[in-house]
């Protein structure tokens, strides 16, 4: 069996590259649709069994040169979608994307389908899966019973892939994974902070930025305060043994090796490579002092993390006695208080009140990832920090926003 792929795709299409990327995209959603519905009636039609196959994922996946697990997936979705008539309604008529679909049919039922879908018009496809956890986590479930299946459901597993890199997979309930990932985004910070040399730090002025006077001293904190021990390789039995000489050893070197050329900000790695260098120092002996942030909002919907995480008060209040508490309580209309004409940086309500209005992701690309918050217009301009002034950028976005106002300058 074979088939002709036929483009119609020209250069000489006067049609904008974007527009006629939206048309096919969408164009693909729509295949999509009959994709799934004809992988769900192969499946049933067994026609897989009497071409000598053991599945008809496998037989598909021969046949289109995909995963296996990519079929499989189109085959739960197509029979999925046969018990939920609105949301299969909306995906045939292009309302919803084919990503969103996938997420919704892994969740959806008789009972919570037109509340889902829902969800699914208001939120793009990053997002969803937030506000679904937090739906379902008031559907009767009892703290303890909630604690528990999470508890249960926690997994670490890792594999090769193809370049010989190891992939690590961990899955943790909220309450335990968010101190790490707080953790981790700030070890991030301080390393992004952290002057590079003497000279840089009094280049860049340190002082003026409101940055913490002592930073020369903590761009030489030890981040890895011991050798790792990992494993116990007997004398002559030919194996390597741990070495530490990949992995800096204080916070200012972990800068120098993420920007080299420190007049040149198209070096620094990106969010992912950053995150990976922060767990590495961590994980193997960190000797730095920090002071993690994990935000928890108690309201009368539930109680949540800052991006929208559903979590347990008994969750919550295991860690109180191990946690410095602030608390800020809001009045009705969540008026902020306005730091004065002098301040450069927001104060904790400001902060607060900020990603509450923008829904806690990045205005330029929905991310809600090591969020910052930036002066728009600048700071330098306006010489004031007011809330309707404040936007929340990811760090590769704020550095990309202020990188085009240097270059158009």
């Amino acid at each position: 069996m074979s088939f002709t792929a036929i483009s119609t795709l020209s250069e000489c299409d006067p049609t904008p590259a974007g527009d006629q990327l939206v048309a096919l995209g969408w164009e693909v959603n729509a295949n999509q649709y009959r994709v799934v519905h004809l992988a769900a009636r192969f499946d049933e039609e067994l026609e897989w069994f009497r071409l000598g196959h053991k599945s008809a994922s496998s037989w598909i996946a021969a046949q289109l040169q995909i995963h296996t697990s990519t079929a499989r997936e189109w085959i739960r979705i197509g029979h999925a979608l046969r018990h939920l008539p609105s949301i299969d309604a909306e995906f045939a008529a292009q309302k919803i994307s084919y990503a969103k679909v996938r997420i919704l049919t892994r969740w959806a039922d008789d009972d919570n389908e037109a509340r889902l879908l829902e969800l699914a018009r208001e939120r793009n496809a990053s997002r969803l899966t937030v506000a679904i956890s937090k739906l379902l986590a008031d559907d009767g479930e009892s703290d303890a019973e909630r604690d528990m299946r999470l508890h249960d459901e926690r997994s670490f597993t890792t594999w090769t892939d193809g370049d010989g890199m190891t992939v690590l997979r961990i899955v943790l309930p909220p309450s335990a994974a968010k101190p790490v990932i707080a953790a981790v985004d700030e070890l991030v910070r301080r390393i992004a902070e952290t002057p590079m040399s003497d000279e840089s730090e009094a280049a860049t002025g340190v002082e003026e930025s409101g940055a913490d006077p002592s930073a020369d001293a903590v761009g030489e904190q030890n981040v890895v305060a011991s050798p790792p021990t990992v494993a116990v390789v007997p004398e002559g039995s030919g194996a390597p043994r741990p070495s530490r000489d990949s992995v800096p050893t204080t916070l200012r070197e972990l800068r120098r090796k993420w920007q080299p050329d420190v007049v040149d900000d198209w070096m620094i790695p990106g969010l992912g490579q950053q995150r990976a260098d922060a767990f590495i120092a961590l994980f193997l002996g960190c000797d730095v002092a920090l002071t993690t942030e994990v935000v928890v909002h108690v309201r009368g919907d539930g109680t949540t993390f800052d991006d929208g995480t559903p979590t347990t008060n008994n969750a919550v209040l295991r860690q109180l006695d191990d946690s410095f508490i602030r608390l800020l309580v809001h009045d009705a209309e969540r008026r902020p208080i306005n730091a004065s004409s002098r301040r450069r940086h927001p104060t904790t309500r400001q902060l607060r009140v900020v990603m509450e209005a923008h829904g806690h992701e990045c205005v330029d690309c929905q991310s809600t990832d090591l969020l910052e918050l930036d002066h728009n217009p600048a700071f330098e301009r306006t010489r004031r920090t007011v809330t309707h002034e404040l936007e929340p950028r990811c760090a590769p976005c704020h550095r990309a926003r202020h990188r085009l106002e240097r270059s158009v300058a």
